[in-house]
């Protein structure tokens, strides 16, 4: 598996049927990347930056996924970001990620599940606050006002 089908099968899971935001993919695939038992070649490298930690990399990944028609944009109505959700072809190549990732690696496809339920369901401060807590490093550059 490569960093990029970690991404791909992150977006393409169930759960968050209106897409995930950029927050969530990154602070998606960072716990993934910290805490999943995966080859460091798989994995993203992360800063801290404004919302804590951040991949310029995943920006990419996710570019090349939307170029291949694997993954679609969705605009949000009054925001200058979008979400992303996998077109139809997207969830036929999540499907196939999904096999091969349970045949190599199946407590981590397991793991990326689970985040992906886990950052879908949190609001957004409530996900930035568990991250912070769990890695305070990252927050270093936060433009987040935490609670407390």
């Amino acid at each position: 598996m490569h960093r990029r089908d970690w991404l791909m099968l992150l977006i393409s899971y169930e759960g968050a049927p209106q897409g995930l935001d950029p927050v969530r993919i990154q602070k998606g695939m960072f716990l993934f990347s910290q805490e999943a038992d995966v080859p460091r070649a798989e994995r993203y490298d992360f800063g801290p930056y404004h919302y804590g930690p951040m991949s310029r990399q995943i920006y990419d990944d996710v570019d090349a996924l939307v170029a291949s028609g694997l993954v679609e944009p969705a605009p949000v109505e009054g925001q200058s970001w979008s979400r992303f959700k996998p077109t139809p072809r997207g969830i036929e190549h999540g499907r196939e990620l999904l096999r091969q990732a349970m045949s190599q690696r199946p407590t981590a496809a397991r793991y990326l599940y689970e985040t992906k339920q886990s950052v879908a369901s949190q609001t957004f401060e409530a996900l930035l606050e568990n991250v912070y807590e769990r890695y305070p490093r990252y927050a270093s550059k936060s433009v987040f006002r935490r609670r407390g």
